[in-house]
């Protein structure tokens, strides 16, 4: 018995399972964790060494070669680079997909052991990171008040921050904005020098006297007390008067000289204050403190901000009321209108499909059982993804609404059987099993191929890359919703359409309502439409040569049309925010940049309508910023989401667009857009690679400039990795004098640093805060370049000596950092194309452009990467991915027909789905993307459904005794409806994302365009091709009989004219009339033989028939 025939004998057992099923699947849906894209991980780690100090070049030679000669050998290395800076050397090891990171970091750190001892004593020990999505902040929170950012900052910092980091999924809340409180000792170099002491000298004392030490333990009777030496300062007095020399006072004759002791408060000013201001934070143009949030890895982001709002909540309650926090951005909201959008989509397809079904079923009863078949299947799909750990993500969302349409084809083709045996008379029970029977093996088959598709998919994932880890979820998310799709069809429908909703015979009925009378309608309109079309394939089968001729030309024509259109690697994406970056050049004052931001707030408070928040921060606040990092800001411009945007509000596009003419208008400014964490394209990158830093330097600078001139009209961005030269005061030793004055270059160097930085002398308790004693000498004595002549050390005899003594100092410009790419120094720049520009088009302009402007230089190559070299790489996969899935597809359907010869017919469909996909692109000028080839991945499984169902009937027609050409019309008009239905259901729940996609959809767009494309004109023409298709492949001898008629014509005419020997003549015409009679005797048995098969069949079917009455007659019993 099969899974069918027991379903309709044990309804209320099924109905329970799938209201059991329902339940679990809502439980699932309110559970699953909500995300922009599946979770990922990438095979990136970083390699971070501190060597104080040490210039880049340095840093380089020292450090980072050492370093690199023995991680280039890691196993599973795909590329390394590195970028060495002033104290600092960054590695980054790009591992391929697939490689277990855990196990590349035990080797990395192997591979740094047997390069340890040659590394400068001075570095720090490299310390390993995994690069983790997770580092990007998640929120960012202002807090504002009647109080100066630095009260700000202490609320934040002993209220807020410790409340956020508490929460489950948070990892920590990073300040900016304001000055951290410390103690300040300002000594002038006049008093430094009356007391003949130094910086570091007076840092040392006041470091000594304030120590908190254990003394051990002493026994005392029955009692032990542990010893514990007090030293610590208790208030700023303790500070102040801390004795830092002793000077011996002018005595009478005779009398021994006194010393006086001199306190710290006698030669410098003590006063609580605040540190170097590294940072400001500014909302709406007023000053205030920012905190960036980081979510824990692993954690849902999602979930973690809406915690961050209730404790927030929690929070302003215990605040005064003078403090206002704001939640000023979030990449939540954005993921939450993102999967609302394809929610959206998803219901609206889901209609289309559902109005589709009540024209073409004419029976709300019929429509209904189709239609619950959908939330039913999708629902057991969520409760899959529950239990498989996955996220309610876009790209999962976009495989449901992908599968909306196709959910209801299995029910369709199961339902129009059981409809056609109602029409027979048939009862319920009976029309339920028979029906559901008989298109068990074609829907599993269809539901098989589509789902071979995937699996390619599946298994190279590792191969794909971050597109691979990417599109995994909409694979198995299609997997699971067709699968399921599967057991509704074979199970639940037969069930209601033979117990809960008995299906009627439309036909029948003389009902002469409105409703009547539109059925009635609409079933005239079908039996014409079925009239015309078998009409139409006739003819097609007697212009089979000039349709196909047709087809091929067509094909062809797509090409070319394909590779005219362009490309890009992946589609943008647009959400209510953006971010520019600012940036100065290096060396610039905080107060300069600062400047430069409040300028550009006011232009897009000028230019932007709609403007939900403004915020912006200055200076370096990124995972290897430093404190130099100045010249840096962001301008974060939050706009209302699509829904609550009013008429004549700006979108990020348009804003964008405003803002762009002035990224020019600021002097000394570099502005641009920031491209964020949510677009996965990297743009067109030019390489530069050259040995010779200055040579490599004055390149760059060349191509950047002439790309920033020469490119405004197809490029929005150009920028590159070379940085302007930092401004400094580099300082000239005489050694040899050194050595005479018993001075080292270490010692002299950290002197010069307590001057102008200051020094951290000690740790100071504030209410129980820990603050900085900073000790640095006097704001008045170090505004000048000529200061540091004035600079005294001390050498090891305890003498002053001046700087400039043993030393001298030359202005100059010093390298930031030196990048380099497997172990050769390299420049990078970055295009970012404008919209509608294929990357193709740009890199042969680009190309062109330094060809015709820039010298070669035999020791500098010049190459492309980034967007196009990722594009290419994936596409190669792809084609790999798409011959596997075809070949898999292939086996299934050859394994239905027991033929090879069948499914190389249905094959013949995936040119049709090509022509369909280039003519969508053609006419909406949208570029193709990476996105696209896996739509047309997926169309190798849906286009051939239509073929399988069509070349399944021709068969069963031509078993049942009809002639090849009546076999292949009767199929064509047979199996008109159920094509025109299942497709259309499919490509109409696909209409609202390929034309109508709301923000943040953009990405899977293309995969809705190229489905729906491919498949309207592929099933279309394969209405009419795969008719002559099948009616040439199956023909038998018909060919070579008509080509032996031909010559009988041309030699009877020869004969009856008199023309040559007509002896020759009749001995020709024997032997082609000979062969005739033997290929139509061929033809005549493999009909009979044929025949013979259905007649078999009919005989077993009718007994299967009375068995089956019997049965129910006796169950009615």
């Amino acid at each position: 018995m099969t899974l069918s025939e027991r379903s309709v004998n044990k309804p209320t057992t099924v109905l329970m399972i799938f209201i059991l099923l329902i339940a679990f699947g809502i439980y699932a849906t309110f559970n699953l964790p909500i995300d922009r894209f599946p979770e990922m991980e990438l095979p990136y780690i970083l390699i971070s060494t501190t060597y104080e100090n040490a210039g880049p070049e340095e840093v380089e030679q020292s450090v980072t070669r050492t370093l690199e000669s023995s991680l280039s050998s890691v196993s599973g290395l795909k590329e390394l680079s590195s970028e060495s800076s002033t104290g600092s050397s960054l590695i980054y090891l790009e591992m391929n997909y697939g490689v277990n990171l855990d196990e590349a970091v035990n080797g990395c750190r192997d591979k740094i052991d047997i390069v340890r001892k040659y590394l400068p004593d001075d570095a720090d020990s490299p310390i390993i990171f995994k690069m983790d999505p997770s580092m990007m902040p998640i929120m960012g929170i202002s807090i504002k008040g009647n109080r100066t950012p630095e009260e700000l900052r202490k609320l934040a910092k002993d209220t807020i921050q410790p409340k956020l980091e508490q929460i489950d999924g948070i990892a920590s809340a990073n300040i900016s904005g304001g000055r951290e409180k410390c103690i300040r000792v300002d000594i002038p170099r006049d008093r430094l020098e009356a007391y003949n002491l130094t910086i570091t000298d007076v840092a040392k004392l006041i470091g000594a006297q304030n120590v908190q030490s254990a003394g051990g333990s002493i026994t005392s009777g029955d009692i032990n007390y542990t010893i514990q030496a007090a030293g610590k300062y208790k208030s700023l007095e303790d500070v102040k008067n801390t004795v830092i020399s002793w000077k011996a006072t002018t005595a009478e004759a005779g009398a021994a000289p006194m010393v006086r002791t001199i306190k710290l408060r006698d030669i410098a000013d003590v006063y609580e204050g605040y540190e170097k201001e590294t940072s400001l934070s500014f909302m709406n143009g007023s000053p205030c403190v920012s905190l960036m949030l980081q979510r824990q890895s692993g954690k849902n982001a999602v979930a973690a901000a809406e915690k961050v709002r209730k404790q927030m909540a929690k929070v302003k309650k215990t605040l005064p009321a003078d403090i206002e926090v704001v939640e000023v951005w979030n990449t939540t909201d954005s993921i939450k209108e993102t999967i609302i959008a394809v929610v959206q989509s998803v219901v609206e397809g889901a209609l289309l499909a559902i109005l589709v079904l009540v024209i073409f079923l004419r029976s709300f009863k019929s429509t209904f059982i189709v239609a619950i078949s959908i939330p039913v299947s999708l629902l057991i799909t969520l409760i899959l993804m529950y239990l498989r750990g996955m996220t309610i993500n876009m790209i999962s969302l976009a495989g449901l609404l992908i599968g909306v349409g196709m959910l209801v084809d299995n029910s369709i083709v199961v339902l129009e059987n059981i409809y056609s045996y109602r029409q027979k008379d048939a009862k319920p029970k009976v029309a339920a099993m028979l029906g559901s029977q008989e298109m068990v093996s074609a829907i599993t088959s269809s539901t098989l191929t589509t789902v071979c598709i995937f699996l390619p998919m599946i298994m190279l994932q590792s191969k794909m890359g971050m597109i691979g880890q990417l599109l995994n979820d909409l694979s198995m998310t299609i997997i699971f919703s067709l699968l399921c799709s599967l057991v509704v069809a074979i199970t639940l429908v037969p069930v209601l359409s033979s117990s809960v909703l008995v299906v009627d015979n439309v036909g029948d009925k003389r009902d002469s309502s409105k409703t009547g009378k539109v059925n009635r309608a609409l079933g005239q309109f079908f039996d014409k439409l079925d009239y015309v079309y078998s009409n139409a394939v006739k003819k097609t089968l007697h212009h089979k040569k000039v349709l196909l001729l047709c087809i091929i030309a067509l094909f062809f024509a797509s090409i070319f049309v394909i590779v005219k259109i362009g490309f890009v690697f992946m589609p943008s994406t647009e959400t209510s925010n953006v971010t520019l970056d600012v940036e100065m050049p290096k060396g610039t004052r905080i107060e300069i940049t600062e400047a430069v931001v409040k300028e550009m707030e006011a232009i897009i408070q000028k230019e932007l309508v709609g403007i939900q928040t403004l915020s912006s921060s200055v200076g370096g606040s990124g995972f290897t910023s430093s404190s130099s990092d100045t010249n840096v800001a962001t301008i974060r411009i939050k706009l209302y989401p699509e829904k609550e945007r009013k008429r004549g509000y700006d979108s990020a596009e348009t804003a964008k667009a405003k803002l762009r003419p002035y990224f020019t208008k600021i002097p000394g400014a570099d502005i641009s857009v920031s491209q964020g964490n949510e677009n996965m394209s990297s743009g067109l990158i030019v390489d530069i690679r050259c040995d010779d830093l200055k040579k490599l330097s004055a390149i760059t600078k060349q191509i950047e400039d002439l790309l920033k001139e020469k490119t405004g009209d197809f490029v929005t961005n150009v920028s590159s990795n070379l940085e302007d030269g930092l401004p400094e005061a580099k300082i000239i030793f005489d050694r040899d004098l050194m050595y005479t004055l018993a001075l080292n270059v270490y010692s002299v160097g950290a002197e010069i640093k307590a001057n102008i930085d200051g020094i951290t002398a000690t740790r100071y308790e504030d209410e129980g805060d820990e603050i900085d004693l900073i000790v640095s000498l006097a704001e008045e004595d170090k505004t000048e370049l000529t200061d540091l002549d004035s600079i005294f050390v001390t050498n090891g005899n305890g003498k002053r000596i001046p700087l400039s003594s043993f030393a001298h100092y030359e202005e100059d410009t010093a390298p930031v950092s030196v990048m380099r790419q497997d172990q050769a120094r390299m420049t990078q720049i970055t295009l970012t194309p404008a919209k509608g520009y294929s990357l193709q088009d740009i890199q042969n302009k680009v190309n062109t452009l330094i060809a015709e402007n820039i010298p070669q230089e035999d020791n500098v190559t010049i190459s492309f990467s980034g967007d196009s070299e990722d594009f290419a790489e994936a596409l190669v996969n792809f084609a790999v991915v798409i011959l596997m899935a075809a070949a898999l597809v292939f086996a299934v359907m050859a394994s239905q027909f027991e033929s090879f010869k069948d499914p190389f017919i249905v094959i013949f469909t995936l040119p049709l789905a090509f022509i369909g996909v280039a003519a969508i692109y053609l006419v909406s000028g949208q570029l193709l993307s990476i996105v696209t080839v896996f739509g047309f991945l997926m169309l190798v499984g849906m286009i051939v459904n239509n073929g399988i169902v069509l070349v399944d009937y021709t068969n069963l027609l031509r078993k049942r005794g009809y002639a090849l050409e009546d076999a292949c019309v009767e199929a064509a008009r047979s199996r008109l409806r159920p094509i025109l239905m299942s497709t259309l259901t499919t490509i109409l729940s696909l209409v609202p994302m390929a034309f109508f996609p709301s923000e943040g959809t953009e990405m899977i767009q293309p995969i809705s365009m190229t489905v729906l494309g491919g498949l309207s004109f592929g099933s279309l023409m394969t209405l009419f091709v795969m008719p002559s298709l099948y009616y040439i492949f199956n023909a038998g001898n018909e060919r070579k009989v008509r080509r032996v008629n031909k010559k009988l014509k041309k030699l009877y005419a020869a004969r009856d004219n008199g023309i040559g020997d007509t002896a020759k003549t009749n001995l020709v015409i024997s032997k082609l009339e000979n062969k005739k009679a033997k290929l139509e005797s061929q033809d005549a048995e493999r009909e009979a033989n044929i025949s013979a098969v259905a007649i078999e069949e009919k005989r077993t079917t009718r007994i299967n028939k009375v068995a089956s009455s019997e049965e129910d007659k006796n169950g009615s019993n």
